[in-house]
């Protein structure tokens, strides 16, 4: 900047030699002009330097990774079944369609036994606890292998002490429920056109017709099973079941009868069990005292419980349940896995998949449902 200085005192110096009397005013008015454009000029370049090193101090530094680099990275990498490449991969070779270098690698390094991937796994999961109503109700876990827990059997209330005195222990008793393992599987077949499918549909597809045959079959194993099911364990014990003999139909005190008989401890989360034909044919046009409908199908509740309406529920015997369903657990010891075989659909160029769960339930509470039947 020492040249802007020697500008600024020529300039000053300009001022007072044009007073002089007999100045050049020619040479003067030309050195004025060309000291003006000279400043500028350096003023100018300084701004575009100035302008520069800020642009550079704001600019964050770049990481360089070389070609080779970024190759070592990707060859190193690990996949799991929540990957995306392996996701592709396992589609791909359900459908018969070759797979890229990477997902070759995804699903060679992934040490899984062909399992569902995590997300189509969460996709199955989701799709089943909406069509099999039970599912969303009960207690349900994802442990693998066989499963044993210890529900309160009998319990003794406490007692007043009097001071110095021995105090018993009280004879609560604990209830020991194991779940095993069933295979539920479902066969479904495709034309060898579905090699054609985009991943996504094809996993769509999957999950629509494999997810919707087994929820709805594990949906019927909670409540009808012989041995573990709510019907087997409810009608044991028997002091949980009111049987209306009358052929009238149900009344007001039959429904009355049954919320009685569940214990008020279970009373805050309970809720009906009923087939959709038992409700609306039986139940719907009953009356009470005030000759006012018990049911309400706008909140879907009576006498103030919610209703819950599962086609498995029998009708054989217009079977009404009321009881709080989280007492019954179930258990995925293995979610959905899916197969593939060309062989059965050779002739007919046709491909089987297969779906295969495994699961198990039971009521931990036998008293935490209670019944209400035809004879």
């Amino acid at each position: 900047m020492k040249r802007i200085e020697e500008i600024e005192q020529r300039l000053s110096a300009i001022k007072q030699e044009i007073d002089v009397e007999g100045a050049d005013l020619t040479a003067l008015t030309e050195e004025t002009d060309s000291l003006i454009a000279e400043r500028k000029a350096i003023i100018e370049e300084e701004e575009k330097r100035q302008a520069l090193l800020q642009s550079i101090a704001e600019t964050p530094a770049v990481e360089t990774i070389t070609v080779e680099e970024t190759v070592n990275m990707e060859e190193n990498r690990t996949f799991g079944i929540e990957s995306e490449e392996y996701r592709s991969a396992w589609g791909k070779l359900l459908q018969g369609k070759a797979l890229t270098e990477l997902e070759e690698r995804a699903y060679a390094t992934t040490d899984s036994g062909n399992a569902v991937p995590t997300a189509v796994a969460d996709k199955f999961f989701e799709k089943m606890k909406k069509l099999a109503p039970m599912l969303s109700e009960i207690t349900l876990m994802r442990v693998a292998g066989n499963l044993k827990f210890m529900a309160e059997g009998v319990r003794s209330s406490a007692s007043i002490h009097t001071e110095n005195t021995a105090v018993d222990p009280a004879e609560d008793t604990l209830v020991s429920v194991q779940l095993g393992g069933y295979e539920f599987m479902k066969v479904i077949r495709i034309s060898a056109a579905a090699k054609a499918m985009s991943v996504n549909a094809f996993e769509d597809w999957l999950v629509e017709m494999l997810a919707g045959d087994i929820a709805r079959k594990v949906d019927d194993y909670i409540i009808n099973d012989a041995t573990h099911g709510v019907v087997a364990m409810a009608s044991t014990a028997t002091t949980n079941v009111i049987t209306q003999t009358a052929t009238s139909g149900y009344g007001y005190s039959d429904i009355m009868n049954l919320i009685a008989l569940l214990p008020a401890a279970y009373d805050s989360e309970a809720k009906f069990l009923v087939n959709k034909a038992t409700l609306y044919k039986d139940i719907k046009g009953i009356l009470d005292s005030n000759n006012r409908p018990i049911f309400d199908p706008v909140e879907k509740s009576l006498c103030g419980y919610p209703v819950l309406v599962d086609d498995y529920v029998p009708v054989n015997k217009k079977q009404v349940y009321l009881g709080r369903w989280t007492d019954v657990v179930g258990n995925f010891s293995q979610d959905i896995e899916v197969a593939r075989s060309d062989q059965s659909g050779f002739l007919n160029n046709s491909i089987d998949f297969r779906g295969t769960a495994i699961f198990d339930s039971a009521l931990a509470k036998t008293d935490a449902v209670v019944l209400l039947k035809n004879s």
